[in-house]
């Protein structure tokens, strides 16, 4: 089995935790490894350090370095991509490695996966990524579902038939993100299930679906890894779910039953992970008093909240955000505004404030 761990993306959600240079895969939150070094781990379960694949950028490749020198983990592949081209494109290029470089035949089971994932239990996890390489096995691009456990509108869905395919369910259809009322009726119908972004498919169906579904991609990756490398800047920029996902009929779904997954998408996300019994979620330098449903990450200095509800802090070097508890969704429409004064905290600024007090 070889996995592929995508590493190249930089998110918005989390400033100022997480900024363009350094993004949510390498923060390490409330002490706690880092989630790019939570999903090596996590792997490293189900495949030898040699079959693992890092694609990442020149921006972040120290970084990545850097985590994979605290795992000890020397045999990782790490590939740098010329210019972000989305998923479809970073997969050909791993594709073509993975049989150039590492011998890989058409049979050979291949993951995909984000790096910014919090999952648990591991055992049960890489138990579905079997599942799903078994079905991988008869032909199908296997996708793991995430069991929704509310009308969550910020997820995509897949919508699954009846029709079982090993442990897993044929796909009916990809669905983006729905509103409320939709949400709701999904949660209710309880064949939907949140899309995890991990896929698992042997080399030979992803490259026939990609010659049949994506044939410019698979036309400049045909000539094997060094030629795809060269031509990365021609390749269309696209994701594999609009790519392949929603326009293959071979596509199967495994449902992530009993399993916590999260991808760390916002502050909201960060507040569930460190929630305590009093209903607050406190890491860092904090005295609080009669505080609610409050979340306050502290930095080098001292914070002090008092009668607080419904409030959360994030305190770095150079940045401190104050917002409502629930306005976490709106922190990328305010990046974008910094970024259009081009603000130094946005563009340029990386020491940037861990929840655990490590600065980079």
């Amino acid at each position: 089995m070889k996995v592929v761990i995508l590493a190249g993306g930089g998110g918005t959600r989390l400033f100022p935790l997480s900024r363009s240079c350094y993004p949510k895969q390498f923060l390490e939150i409330a002490g706690q490894p880092s989630l790019l070094a939570q999903t090596l781990s996590r792997y490293r379960r189900a495949a030898r350090d040699s079959d693992i694949i890092i694609i990442t950028n020149d921006n972040y490749i120290d970084h990545v370095k850097d985590e994979l020198r605290r795992l000890a983990a020397t045999d990782i592949h790490i590939l740098t991509e010329p210019i972000g081209r989305n998923t479809a494109p970073a997969i050909a290029l791993a594709l073509s490695y993975a049989m150039r470089e590492l011998g890989a035949g058409p049979d050979e089971p291949m993951v995909v996966t984000p790096s910014d994932h919090r999952i648990e239990p591991e055992d049960a996890y890489i138990a579905r990524i079997h599942d799903a390489a078994e079905i991988a096995a008869g032909g199908s691009i296997v996708t793991l579902g995430v069991v929704p456990e509310r009308a969550e509108t910020g997820y995509g869905y897949i919508e699954a038939t009846g029709v079982r395919v090993g442990n897993g369910y044929r796909v009916h259809a990809f669905i983006e993100k729905p509103d409320a009322a939709t949400a709701a009726r999904y949660l209710a119908a309880g064949n939907y299930y949140w899309n995890s972004g991990v896929f698992i498919f042997t080399i030979g169906t992803m490259i026939q679906e990609m010659q049949h579904l994506a044939p410019a991609i698979a036309a400049l990756a045909s000539g094997g890894y060094e030629a795809a490398l060269a031509q990365f800047h021609d390749m269309p920029n696209i994701s594999i779910d609009y790519a392949i996902a929603e326009k293959s009929d071979r596509m199967a779904v495994v449902p992530m039953d009993g399993i916590f997954w999260s991808d760390i998408g916002s502050f909201d996300a960060i507040f569930d992970l460190l929630q305590d019994h009093h209903g607050n979620a406190i890491y860092g330098d904090v005295k609080s008093k009669e505080c609610h449903n409050t979340m306050l990450l502290g930095g080098k200095r001292l914070i002090v909240g008092l009668g607080l509800e419904d409030i959360m802090v994030i305190d770095t070097p150079d940045v401190l955000l104050v917002a409502r508890r629930g306005e976490s969704q709106k922190v990328k429409d305010i990046v974008s505004e910094l970024k259009s004064e081009h603000r130094r905290e946005v563009e340029e600024s990386c020491t940037i404030h861990h929840p655990q007090g490590r600065e980079e």
